[in-house]
């Protein structure tokens, strides 16, 4: 038996979470000289200021090299600041001028999702983040098929 590709919904969502995150590359690129990496990262401590980045990639299902990199490069450009906490641990959160870098990505990032949205009424989009939510509290079960055998 063959996959439905065009109703298969892992594959739909890698496939548009890939396209998305492509172009965004390209234009965080061009535009601001990040990655798509380094804005997640700085978005997630704008979000939640004062946590870990293993916090962060917990949250996000991020690689933890990935986002050392990006956390070390948002400190070095002066847009996180980071406090010690506890013996090993080291918190970040953003400056001043990460928080007006933020907003000018940020400006983009929410110009795609409307350009993404397109074409959805307010119910569909409601109804789209409810789904969304509905998935990742199951993904606990997704990671163990394949394991409880």
């Amino acid at each position: 038996m063959k996959l439905d590709l065009n109703r298969y919904i892992p594959g739909l969502l890698l496939w548009v979470s890939n396209k998305v995150a492509s172009s965004a590359g390209q234009i965080y690129r061009a535009r601001f000289g990040i990655g798509v990496t380094d804005w997640r990262v700085l978005a997630y401590f704008e979000v939640y200021p004062w946590t870990t980045a293993a916090n962060a990639c917990e949250l996000m299902g991020l690689d933890k090299a990935a986002v050392s990199r990006s956390v070390a490069m948002l400190v070095e450009n002066a847009w996180l600041k980071s406090r010690p906490s506890g013996l090993r641990k080291i918190e970040y959160s953003t400056t001043s001028a990460g928080k007006k870098f933020h907003d000018q990505v940020h400006a983009i990032a929410i110009a795609r999702e409307q350009a993404l949205l397109t074409g959805f009424t307010d119910e569909e989009r409601a109804t789209l983040v409810r789904l969304f939510h509905k998935m990742l509290s199951n993904l606990d079960a997704v990671e163990r098929v394949g394991w409880d055998d």
